[in-house]
């Protein structure tokens, strides 16, 4: 039998004092003279041994019942095979959960503090010649050596927050592969965690007989949370002098209600936008911050909100650029009237940078500088020019084919094959266009309703063409059949009209829906690309329209002089970057060459650590128990070291309640035997 706490066995020379009180009893018997005593001497005596045995029961009773409340409380326990392991022979993995949430905080302060504390408990429990293994979210090649003392409690020290959250079924997976490692017949396993919900996946636990796991609960005292979730713009590309709609969520995790809370844009370092909203309890609210796009080129902004003492999440990086002009290419065929329709779309607006070439002269070079390019009535189609195009949509570009009114059915029907579509029969029956599909995003935000009676155009000569499957219909001819089509093709995108743009074709290049349309194709051409990238959620970043072409090496520059060399990956579909889960800062990175900075991307972290709601101790107690997971414990931190948990953990069979029920049994005795005295 061993004791948790030895030291009060030195309250068992509190023994001496009932000892004591019955040596030096005051109480004395009366003589009283009597005439005859010869019966009266015998009840006498015998009514003194008596008493005088059942006073030293009293004794006994007394000193049983205070030794068994001295032993009590020094927590007796019979040791199990791994208590009586002798130092050397143990090996200990201990995770120090560093995600964001552990910025929380509660009555003991910063819970990444605490957890901090108690890892150094942890360590100093056992033997200096124990091995250890200090765990993060990091999920670092060195964190999987097991290590002495001295530097476990270095490493330990040095855990602050990061980027990364892992599920604890992967941690817990992590901890015994390393403790598989160790021959050391007594291996356990620390969580220093908060259990928040999204990474507590008790779903997924195992039991392993081999490692003992046993979770240390800190809470927070707080789960109130005010987070930027997301943001994206209410237009796909962004123009010099266009006014912007930039769209931001924010997620309120709290219990209370949140009135004229600020937010605030910051772009290129100065304040553009400013706004306050209200926001419920567990609610989320989408709210519009207004600027002018005044300048071309790369542009890092940053939406941001103040809200302690989690502010990891109260900012958020978004980067973009500002193209001058769009370049739209016209590959004409020779038909004069509707090239000058097209290009009176284009050419007297600043936005856009025109370009007329006959297609028996075009400079295939010339397409990449390009992001939309019309192949408009062109009596056939050149497999070389259909190749290049069909490169230039893969690429990114934007692509529309008008055919002409007498065109070689057989190079039409190869160079739409090139885009999963078909071309049919030529069909000189006249029919007006019947619908205009406004769920499609190609017109989602140009019409918000089309009355019954609209005049849509009237359609001449047309050619039966079938949409690729994954293609959308964007006007339809009374027959059903398509009039225009958007067929997503790589990055890029092909527009694929059924009719002639001239007046043999219809009425079409006279409406209000021709200018309407060709713009809407300008504008959708080479998509801008995210505004945003999750630290740790995409395996590879695309680079949108940039060249990465040459010997030199790439630079990745961001915050805090952080300068790293990321891995180019590339395919057909274009380049990549590859940050191999690295340990980047949130904020806007430069994307280098040369010195000459190519492309901006903005890193931000992963939204689900700002729901802070977590399972409690007892919550977290009962599904283990409903899971049958016996060999995963939850600790009861007892005091503000954890040293004696700890030690706790060790016991076998508890004895301590035992001798508080045999003191119990004692009181009860000696109460009897004093009431029988008397």
């Amino acid at each position: 039998m061993a004791f948790l706490y030895p030291s009060f066995l030195w309250a068992l020379t509190a023994l001496a004092i009932p000892i004591i009180i019955h040596l030096f009893q005051l109480r004395r018997f009366k003589r009283i003279e009597f005439p005859n005593v010869r019966f009266l001497q015998e009840v006498t005596q015998q009514t003194r041994s008596r008493k005088k045995v059942r006073h030293w029961l009293v004794l006994l009773a007394r000193l049983l019942a205070l030794a068994c409340l001295v032993l009590a409380f020094a927590q007796p326990y019979l040791k199990t095979n791994e208590g009586a392991t002798q130092a050397g022979e143990r090996a200990v993995s201990l995770y120090l959960d560093d995600s964001w949430s552990m910025d929380g905080q509660n009555s003991g302060g910063r819970l990444l503090d605490q957890a901090r504390t108690d890892a150094q408990d942890a360590v100093m429990a056992y033997g200096p010649t124990d091995r250890f293994q200090v765990l993060t979210n990091r999920f670092e090649g060195r964190q999987q050596l097991l290590m002495g003392r001295d530097e476990a409690l270095a490493a330990a020290g040095q855990v602050e927050v990061g980027p990364h959250a892992r599920p604890l079924s992967q941690v817990m997976e992590r901890q015994r592969e390393a403790l598989s490692r160790s021959e050391a017949p007594a291996k356990r396993a620390f969580l220093f965690t908060d259990l928040q919900r999204a990474t507590t996946d008790v779903e997924e636990w195992t039991s392993d007989s081999t490692v003992q796991t046993v979770i240390v609960p800190l809470e927070a005292s707080n789960a109130d949370n005010l987070a930027v979730d997301s943001v994206w713009f209410g237009s796909p590309v962004r123009r010099l002098g266009q006014v912007e709609d930039l769209h931001v969520r924010v997620r309120n995790y709290g219990r209370q209600e949140l009135l004229n809370v600020p937010l605030k844009l910051t772009i290129d370092g100065r304040q553009r936008a400013m706004a306050t909203f209200g926001i419920g309890p567990n609610a989320v609210v989408d709210t519009i911050l207004n600027f002018t796009n005044d300048a071309t080129g790369w542009h890092r902004g940053e939406v941001s909100i103040t809200d302690r003492p989690i502010t990891f999440d109260d900012v958020f990086h978004i980067a973009w650029r500002t193209a001058e002009k769009l370049h739209v290419l016209l590959v004409g065929g020779g038909d004069a009237d509707s090239d000058k329709d097209i290009a009176a779309v284009f050419q007297g607006d600043s936005v856009h940078a025109f370009l007329n070439q006959p297609y028996r002269q075009v400079d295939l070079a010339a397409l990449a500088r390009q992001d939309l390019v019309v192949l408009n009535g062109l009596p056939d189609i050149p497999s070389g020019l259909a190749g290049a195009v069909k490169e230039f949509a893969e690429g990114g570009g934007s692509v529309a084919i008008f055919p002409a009114a007498q065109a070689d059915a057989t190079s039409y029907r190869a160079a739409f094959g090139l885009f999963g579509a078909g071309f049919g029969a030529r069909d000189t029956a006249t029919m007006k266009v019947e619908r205009i599909d406004l769920q499609a995003p190609f017109f989602r935000d140009v019409f918000s309703s089309m009355p019954r009676n609209v005049d849509l155009p009237l359609v001449r000569t047309r050619y039966a063409i079938t949409p690729a499957p994954a293609a959308d219909v964007l006007l339809r001819l009374q027959s059903g059949s398509a009039f225009l089509s958007a067929t997503p093709f790589g990055k890029g995108r092909v527009y694929l009209g059924a009719a002639p743009l001239g007046t043999a074709g219809g009425t079409f290049s006279r409406h209000a829906l021709y200018v309407t349309s060709m713009l809407r194709m300008a504008e959708l051409a080479r998509p801008m690309g995210a505004l945003y990238h999750i630290i740790g959620a995409e395996a590879a970043i695309p680079l949108e329209g940039v060249d990465l072409q040459g010997e030199a090496a790439p630079h990745l520059k961001g915050p805090e002089g952080i300068d790293v060399i990321p891995e180019v990956r590339r395919t057909v579909g274009g380049a990549s970057l590859v940050l191999h889960d690295e340990d980047l800062a949130p904020g806007p990175y430069a994307l280098t060459l040369s010195d000459d900075t190519v492309a901006v991307l903005a890193l931000d972290l992963p939204r689900n650590e700002g729901d802070l709601s977590a399972y409690t101790a007892e919550e977290l107690q009962e599904l283990l128990q409903q899971r049958g997971l016996g060999t995963i414990s939850v600790l009861e931190k007892t005091g503000s070291s954890l040293t004696a948990s700890l030690r706790n953990l060790d016991q076998g069979i508890k004895l301590w309640k035992w001798f508080i029920l045999g003191a119990l049994l004692f009181l009860i005795l000696e109460i009897l035997l004093i009431r029988t005295i008397r």
